[in-house]
C-alpha cells in the first residue's frame, strides 16, 4: 500500500491535494477535497493543500480550511522529473509525491489536467489523459462503451453548428427516433449541470439552446422511466480485478436526480446496499469492471445504471471517472459498504496512483533504451 512508498522515502508522503477548479462545479470540488484531505492519515502523508480559484490560480494554502487570501501562487512547470510547485514570488520550491486532483468538470476531469501530470511525469490519483477525456465527452464514452457491447439507452449527438443549420430537421430526427419524454444533456458536464428533462415537443428548442451553452455537442437522450443506480469501482494496487461495490439506489424525493438533488441535504434518499435481486445487481457489478477496462480507466470511477425492472433491461447511463467525495456522495459510502473505509480507500488509491506511475516509467525507459 501507499505506506511502503513512504517507507522507501524515509518520509511522509507529500500529497498535493488539486481543489476547486474553474467549472461550474466548483463548490462541489471544495467539498470533495476537504473531505480528502480530513481523512488522511497524518502519520503516513504531508497533505498539501492545492486550491485552484475560478480563474485558474493555483494557490498553495497553509492548512485545508484556509482562505484564498492566504494561500502563496505556485506554477507546475510540465518538465520531467521532481515534481515542484514553484512559488509566484521566486521562494522555495515545495516537492509533491504524488497529485490527488479531485477537481469535477472541464479543466479537472477531462483529461487537461492528467495530460500536464504525464507531461510532467508526475504519480497522480485516477485515470490518465486519454481515459479521463473520453469518459468526460458522454457522446465518446457511449460510442466506446456500445463498442464493447455494453446496454445504452437510445440519443442522438448534436453539434452547435448542426442546431444552428436544421433545428427543424433535429426536431424531426428527436420526434422519430426518440421521443418524448426525454433529457438533453451537455456532452461533457458534471453534476447534472445544464442537463433538461423535455416532456414535449415545445420545450425542446430552449433546453438544446441552454445546453449549448455549456458545451459545443449536446446529447438527446431517451428517458430510462426505471430505477437509478451506482456502482463504485476500485482498482487493486496489486494488479487484481478491481472492487465493484454493491450498489446504491438513488431515490430523489420528488422530481429527477438533478444538481439540487445531489447536493442538497434531505433532497434525494440513497439506499445503501440497494434492494436489488442478486443476479441483476451482479450483472451491473460486471458490467461495471467491463465499462472500467473499456475506457483505460485507473484508480476509481463509479459507473450509473438504470434498470426496467418490469423488463429486465439494464442500462448504463456514464461512467465518472473522479465521482464526488464529499459526506454526502454515494462513492465513499458504497466503497465502505464493500468493508473498505474512507481513509483506507485513499490509501489503495495513492498506491494505484504508485504502481500505475512504476509501470509507466518501466514503459518510458524500455522505449529510450
Amino acid at each position: 500500500m501507499a505506506d511502503l512508498q513512504g517507507h522507501k522515502l524515509g518520509r511522509k508522503i507529500r500529497v498535493g491535494v488539486l481543489f476547486g477548479g474553474r467549472s461550474s462545479e466548483h463548490e462541489v470540488s471544495l467539498a470533495s477535497g476537504r473531505a480528502i484531505m480530513a481523512h488522511l492519515d497524518p502519520e503516513r502523508h504531508e497533505t498539501m493543500p492545492i486550491l485552484v480559484t475560478p480563474e485558474g490560480k493555483w494557490l498553495l494554502l497553509p492548512g485545508p480550511v484556509s482562505a484564498p487570501s492566504e494561500g502563496r501562487e505556485v506554477f507546475f512547470p510540465p518538465t520531467p522529473g521532481d515534481a515542484l510547485l514553484v512559488p509566484a514570488d521566486g521562494g522555495e520550491p515545495a516537492g509533491v509525491d504524488v497529485f490527488f486532483p479531485i477537481i469535477h468538470g472541464s479543466h479537472g476531469e477531462d483529461g487537461t489536467l492528467q495530460g500536464l501530470f504525464e507531461l510532467a511525469e508526475a504519480p497522480f490519483v485516477g485515470s490518465g489523459c486519454l481515459s479521463s477525456a473520453a469518459s468526460m465527452d458522454k457522446a465518446a464514452a457511449k460510442a466506446i462503451l456500445r463498442a464493447a457491447g455494453l446496454p445504452l439507452l437510445p440519443s442522438i449527438t448534436i453539434t452547435g453548428e448542426r442546431w444552428k443549420a436544421g433545428r427543424e430537421a433535429v426536431l424531426e430526427e428527436t420526434e422519430a427516433d426518440i421521443g418524448y419524454p426525454l433529457f438533453v444533456k451537455p456532452s461533457s458536464t458534471g453534476s447534472s449541470v445544464g442537463i433538461h428533462r423535455v416532456e414535449a415537443a415545445a420545450g425542446l428548442a430552449e433546453a438544446v439552446v441552454d445546453a449549448l451553452s455549456y458545451d459545443f455537442k449536446v446529447l438527446i437522450e431517451e428517458e430510462a422511466r426505471g430505477r437509478e443506480f451506482e456502482c463504485a469501482v476500485l482498482e487493486d494496487p496489486e494488479g487484481g480485478e478491481p472492487l465493484a461495490t454493491p450498489l446504491a439506489e438513488i431515490l430523489p424525493r420528488e422530481g429527477w436526480y438533478d444538481y439540487e438533488a445531489k447536493y442538497t441535504p434531505g433532497k434525494t434518499e440513497v439506499v445503501i446496499p440497494a434492494d436489488l435481486d442478486e443476479g441483476v445487481m451482479s450483472r451491473m457489478q460486471a458490467q461495471a469492471r467491463t465499462a472500467f477496462a473499456a475506457l483505460g480507466c485507473s484508480g476509481l470511477a463509479r459507473v450509473d445504471f438504470f434498470y426496467r425492472e418490469s423488463r429486465g433491461e439494464i442500462y448504463i447511463n456514464e461512467l465518472n471517472t473522479l465521482p464526488g467525495f464529499t459526506e454526502l456522495s454515494g462513492y465513499p459510502k458504497m466503497i465502505g459498504e464493500a468493508g473498505i473505509d474512507y481513509p483506507e480507500m485513499l490509501e489503495r488509491l495513492i498506491a494505484c496512483a504508485f504502481a500505475r506511475h512504476a509501470r509507466s516509467q518501466a514503459r518510458l525507459f524500455r522505449r529510450e533504451g
